[in-house]
């Protein structure tokens, strides 16, 4: 009986204590930063590391399930840019790539921590940059996967490869997307069948198409509107390639081989970051973390615990 009375007293409160260290360990919800309210959601404990998720227009939504898995070693961010998901979206003028830079800044400084380690995927790579530009100090590292190029110049080259891979269906689809009531009304719905649509073609395996899970709200147009309104010029021309050549800090660029990227844009990268590492994933597209879990998590986690 005094066994089963002790057990009774201590069981809640080693409970409350589990509960406040996962408490600690994921924290998830909407936050006032840098001017605007920025969906932000921390997973696992240790060496900080900042999710950049690609569009512009996305949301993490489509990196949790996979990145999330690195929360098993290290203290894992996920957040909604600016305009973007969850996240509000301010007026145009607010939006450019140094407050996107800035957002970051004031998650590292919500974490609080000296440091920080970004995981740019696709598009997200030009916010990781403008980062590493405008932050260096604070940077610990990069990994940039599937980066677009860091100039316009390979669009044409990218354009074609992506239009060689669709079929007539995919066409046909496309069209009768665009021309569908809710499509023109602006609904939800059609655009994550449009966005779904383009990414189809991106993986090495046809089959790992049905992982990419996108999570379209329901003030996508709007919220897009204002997006590409204040990124507009930023977005129209921009080459980083001598830019980045002052990063001090160390960078890993994982590449799926079989992605529309051309090689010569990452040969360009290469150039420019003498110092950086490139790992390609032989069967991967753009979407190396879905395709090839294991291998991207022990790249990552060899590059942060070099």
């Amino acid at each position: 009986v005094a066994k089963t009375l002790t057990v009774g007293r201590w069981v809640p409160m080693l409970l409350v204590a589990l509960h406040a260290c996962a408490a600690l360990a994921q924290t998830e919800g909407l936050q006032e930063l840098n001017g605007t309210v920025l969906y932000v959601k921390t997973e696992g404990t240790g060496t900080p590391i900042v999710a950049v998720h690609g569009g512009p227009g996305l949301s993490h939504h489509y990196l949790a399930p996979q990145l999330g898995k690195l929360s098993k070693w290290f203290q894992v961010t996920f957040y909604d840019q600016r305009a973007s998901g969850q996240s509000a979206t301010p007026a145009p003028d607010e939006i450019t790539l140094r407050t996107f830079a800035g957002d970051v800044d004031a998650i590292r400084k919500k974490l609080g921590h000296d440091q920080i380690y970004l995981l740019a995927h696709s598009w997200g790579a030009l916010p990781a940059i403008k980062y590493g530009l405008l932050y260096p100090e604070q940077v610990k590292g990069i990994i940039f996967c599937n980066p677009i190029p860091f100039s316009r110049e390979y669009d044409g080259e990218m354009a074609a490869a992506q239009q060689a891979k669709m079929s007539g269906a995919d066409s046909t689809n496309r069209s009768l997307i665009l021309g569908s009531p809710g499509f023109k009304a602006g609904e939800a719905a059609a655009y994550k069948k449009l966005l779904l649509l383009s990414f189809r073609h991106s993986f090495y395996k046809e089959s790992n198409f049905s992982k990419l899970d996108l999570d379209v709200p329901d003030n996508y147009q709007a919220a897009s509107q204002a997006l590409y309104k204040g990124l507009g010029k930023e977005l129209r021309a921009y080459d980083y390639y001598d830019s980045i050549k002052n990063f001090a800090f160390p960078v890993l660029i994982l590449r799926g081989a079989v992605d529309v990227v051309p090689q010569a844009a990452y040969q360009r990268m290469m150039d420019a970051l003498p110092t950086a590492t490139l790992k390609v994933f032989r069967k991967s597209g753009h979407f190396i973390f879905m395709e090839q879990n294991r291998k991207f998590n022990r790249a990552v986690r060899k590059f942060v615990h070099r």
